[in-house]
């Protein structure tokens, strides 16, 4: 077998050699010669042409040659200039319309799945024979390069709210394994030249079981980002080891099975289970919240340029919540229980402010036909959702369509004190995001109430599965006024004017009273009024309590 090997792999070098010398794939110094023809400014399409040479590499299915080895990775480095520019476009626009997130996510995440999987089919091939390789020698840095890799793909699958795929955590365990019995896994070394330090194999299976610890399906993309920027940093504070310390161990991992890390529990001690703390970790955390309350700079500190302070202590704090000891992990504040019951839900603060108008003034009670029947009961406790067919007939025909066009109605799967959790079809939602403001109705006897996506995770391409926040309190729609101009300008035009009306909600809580308004609305320790029941009052607009895309919930000060 190994005669035949040896015979296709030299037929091979033989045809590569006369293949046209212009092909990328036919040296190393064609593919040199290749990439410096790249567009320059243009990275996404230097991007995608990166992307269609990996992919014809990994279509070739060759021979796992040295020359081949080295045009990959020379691919690979040329494509670690253009990922970071896409990335940095893709986590500083969260607006960007759907299409343009799905163009750039893709062309980022399958550049990196290609990559790793034309590296991995070199980790495969020397698996099989390690004493006999000849490219031996090479396999600690593939290996670096590839664990590297499959974090990238696990962190911009969760960047889009994605799980990571099945097998992907059974592949990096395998790859780690390798790296423990080879002896190189503490060995530290560059994975690419424009790298700012060494990293480990152990660095890099570590960063990737930490990151997706601290996942929770709450994180925006821009904090995920910065994470693992973060842990890049710290992880001269993990160690793996081998044998369990109940006192110190926090987290665990078992490479035999298709999950990341999981907190100690009564952990059976097993050969192919790891171990580490992260006391040391949690502690340096610590001092940094109690400098940032002091007022150091996020910069000064090793958090980025870039970062607020008040971000900083937040991600900080959830990290803190996720790393932590069994004992000391965050508890739920209110129990779930299992429920199917059909919610309305309207999307965005301008139609949430109609919605609460219209049932204001047309506080009539429902028809009969408005409410759900027999049939859609069935169908709910048979499928758990309300087919098409019934919705659009009777009560929820045209008319109806046509005047609650921008109502949707959800299948509430689970509920606490605080909220519930829904899998919705996903697909035509560009507005579902971690942020989003949504008022939502089960009864209508009880009218509308307001929430906040705070988790999301997709299933699939058509389905994700969402927990909303409902915000105590009735809201109430509101026209506001400002008492002076608005000090926010934009070209010299004012967010708003003296007088001018400001729609908004008002939460008339006696000991926490807030309103939610536009962003642009906002001006701390500006004066407002706004009129209800015939009376006229005053206020004084505080701190932000709460904010999202389109929306900023701020305390107030009642002044009359």
């Amino acid at each position: 077998m190994a005669g035949i090997k040896q015979a296709l792999s030299e037929r091979f070098a033989r045809m590569m050699r006369l293949r046209n010398p212009d092909d990328p794939l036919s040296s190393v110094q064609a593919t040199t010669r290749w990439a410096q023809s790249l567009p320059v400014g243009d990275a996404l399409k230097a991007q995608s042409e990166i992307l269609i040479e990996v992919k014809r590499f990994n279509d070739e299915n060759a021979p796992h040659s040295r020359e081949r080895l080295l045009i990959l990775m020379l691919l690979d480095e040329k494509g670690q200039h253009t990922q970071a520019i896409l990335s940095r476009q893709y986590l500083r626009n969260p607006r960007m319309s759907r299409t343009v997130e799905s163009q750039l996510w893709h062309t980022i995440y399958h550049l990196n799945w290609e990559i790793l999987r034309a590296y991995h089919s070199y980790l495969i091939e020397f698996a099989r024979n390690p004493a006999k390789s000849r490219l031996k020698a090479m396999m600690p840095i593939v290996t670096l390069r590839a664990l590297r890799g499959f974090r990238r793909v696990i962190k911009w699958r969760t960047i889009r709210y994605l799980h990571p795929g099945t097998k992907t955590w059974a592949r990096l365990h395998q790859l780690y394994q390798l790296a423990e019995t080879q002896g190189f896994h503490k060995t530290r070394l560059l994975a690419y030249p424009d790298d700012p330090q060494e990293s480990s194999c152990e660095g890099e299976y570590l960063h990737t079981l930490m990151l997706e610890q601290a996942n929770s399906g709450s994180l925006y993309p821009r904090q995920i980002d910065l994470i693992d920027t973060w842990t890049s940093a710290w992880l001269d504070m993990l160690k793996l080891e081998k044998t369990l310390d109940p006192e110190r161990h926090v987290l665990t991992v078992d490479m035999t099975k298709d999950r990341g890390a999981k907190r100690v529990r009564n952990s059976t001690p097993d050969l192919s289970t790891r171990y580490w703390s992260t006391h040391e970790l949690l502690e340096r955390i610590k001092g940094m919240q109690s400098e940032l309350h002091a007022g150091t700079a996020p910069a000064r500190l090793g958090l980025g340029e870039y970062v607020r302070v008040s971000e900083s202590l937040e991600l900080l704090d959830h990290l803190t919540r996720q790393w932590a000891p069994l004992t000391a992990r965050e508890q739920r504040r209110s129990p779930r229980k299992p429920v199917k019951k059909i919610v309305e839900i309207v999307h965005g603060l301008p139609s949430i402010i109609a919605r609460l108008a219209e049932e204001r003034i047309d506080s009539e009670a429902a028809p009969p036909t408005e409410q759900f029947g027999f049939e859609e009961h069935e169908e709910l406790s048979v499928y758990g959702f309300v087919t098409n067919r019934t919705l659009n007939r009777g009560p929820y025909g045209e008319t109806a369509r046509n005047r609650m066009a921008d109502i949707e109605r959800w299948v509430m799967e689970d509920e606490s004190e605080f909220g519930f959790g829904a899998t919705i079809e996903a697909r035509d939602k560009d507005w579902l995001r971690i942020g989003a403001l949504v008022g939502l109705r089960a009864d209508k006897s009880a009218g509308w109430s307001l929430g906040v996506i705070r988790r999301l995770s997709r299933m699939n391409e058509a389905e994700s599965s969402v927990g909303i926040e409902i915000v105590p309190g009735k809201p109430l729609d509101i026209q506001l006024y400002g008492l002076q101009a608005s000090a926010y300008t934009v070209n010299g035009q004012a967010a708003y004017n003296a007088n001018a009306a400001m729609p908004g909600l008002l939460f008339d809580n006696e000991y926490a009273p807030s309103i939610v308004v536009d962003p642009a609305y906002y001006q701390r320790k500006g004066i407002i009024e706004y009129r209800m029941r015939q009376q006229t009052r005053t206020i004084q607009m505080d701190d932000p309590v709460d904010h999202g895309e389109g929306w900023i919930r701020l305390g107030i000060t009642p002044l009359s």
